[in-house]
């Protein structure tokens, strides 16, 4: 499934997963994960020398923070099976995270690349994935800059959410595994992009 279409099709609401309560409650906070991704963006926006070189920043790190949730939601599907040891499985994530950013870097200059190339590509290691962001070459080529700082926003969100749910409530929050399904980290993705959307910062 495309990323696009990921974080916008049409589902089930999510059932009322306990996990989700963290993220709608108390968004005041000044380290709630949207008011982070807001901050970052407009770090980026204070650090890059021109528009055009934010617009790059932005779909990379797009695409980055695409991939890096893949990761994090298939080590909350580990946990939902494997509660008796749990912190062992965060830890052990957290302690391999050079390894894992490298392979995420490195996917992410491929697509990146196939975005830049008007979709085209003489073949890479990440050629049978390049699907993923297809949807993403007319819009980047179109200049559409408001779709991408929303995504943008979006995605930092969602990677500033799943930090937080991983690395601070999960470990004691073992209730909430039996809830970490497809399904429900889907929707709860989608919620969030929604919720970004509808804020006036994008």
């Amino acid at each position: 499934m495309s990323l696009v279409k990921k974080l916008t099709s049409a589902t089930l609401r999510p059932q009322q997963a306990p996990f989700r309560s963290f993220f709608f409650e108390d968004t005041e906070r000044t380290d709630h994960p949207y008011r982070m991704a807001v901050h970052t963006y407009n770090q980026l926006q204070e650090t890059t020398s021109s528009p055009e070189e934010a617009y790059l920043f932005m779909v990379e790190d797009i695409i980055y923070s695409s991939l890096y949730a893949t990761f994090y939601e298939q080590l909350l599907f580990t946990l939902k099976d494997n509660k008796d040891v749990a912190k062992e499985l965060i830890e052990t994530f957290e302690q391999d995270h050079r390894e894992r950013e490298q392979l995420i870097a490195e996917q992410t200059e491929y697509h990146l690349s196939y975005i830049l190339n008007h979709g085209q590509c003489e073949g890479c290691p990440a050629c049978d994935n390049h699907g993923d962001v297809a949807e993403l070459v007319e819009l980047f080529h179109n200049g559409d800059y408001q779709f991408f700082k929303t995504l943008y926003i979006g995605m930092q969100t969602i990677q500033f959410t799943m930090e937080e749910l991983i690395y601070d409530l999960a470990p004691d929050k073992s209730e909430w595994y039996k809830s970490f399904t497809p399904e429900t980290i889907l929707e709860f993705r989608q919620e969030i992009i929604e919720y970004v959307e509808n804020k006036k910062a994008c």
